[in-house]
């Protein structure tokens, strides 16, 4: 974590000294084979310790359930923000500026990163972010496997939990594909 953790604390500095939401020690960190990207920090005023599933709101909730339904280890992940800091507009759409911001952001947490093999990019925030800096992406990690869904609220309608359970399942079988002795 103490690699993550340090980049997240130099990123808050770049920002007048934000507090960003740090690495949790119970998910995998810069060990994980998997990076989850959600959409952005939220606003300033909204403060947790941490970027992970045992968050007190509706999206770590949705989250815990989807990962326990697949029986998904929660150290498989690291997250992250396609945005990293905290927006004062955060429900609207990100700005160019601020899509190349945290896609540039995004590429130093990969580049931390030591057997990753999968970027799940959950929301549009996160999937304009990735964008913003994907030819990187594609040149620096070729055989990284990009998974786009919805964000984990996003799932209003039948048919959309649908899907998302469906990308869930694939993803629990791409990790599980990927555990040593499987």
């Amino acid at each position: 974590m103490a690699p993550l953790n340090e980049l997240i604390r130099r990123h808050g500095d770049d920002k007048d000294g934000v507090r960003l939401p740090l690495a949790a020690p119970w998910h995998g960190g810069i060990h994980a084979p998997a990076l989850i990207v959600l959409n952005d920090a939220g606003e300033p005023r909204d403060e947790t310790t941490f970027m992970c599933i045992r968050n007190p709101d509706r999206a770590a909730d949705r989250q815990r359930h989807l990962m326990t339904e697949f029986n998904i280890d929660p150290a498989d992940f690291c997250h992250w923000n396609g945005y990293p800091w905290p927006r004062s507009d955060p429900k609207r759409d990100m700005t160019p500026e601020q899509s190349i911001e945290g896609g540039r952001a995004l590429l130093e947490v990969m580049e931390l990163m030591t057997d990753l093999k999968m970027l799940l990019l959950l929301g549009r925030k996160a999937q304009d972010a990735a964008d913003a800096v994907l030819p990187e992406i594609r040149s620096a990690f070729p055989d990284l496997h990009i998974v786009r869904s919805l964000h984990p609220l996003g799932a209003k309608r039948t048919v959309d939990r649908e899907e998302q359970k469906r990308v869930w399942a694939g993803i629990a079988g791409r990790l599980r594909e990927a555990k040593p002795g499987s």
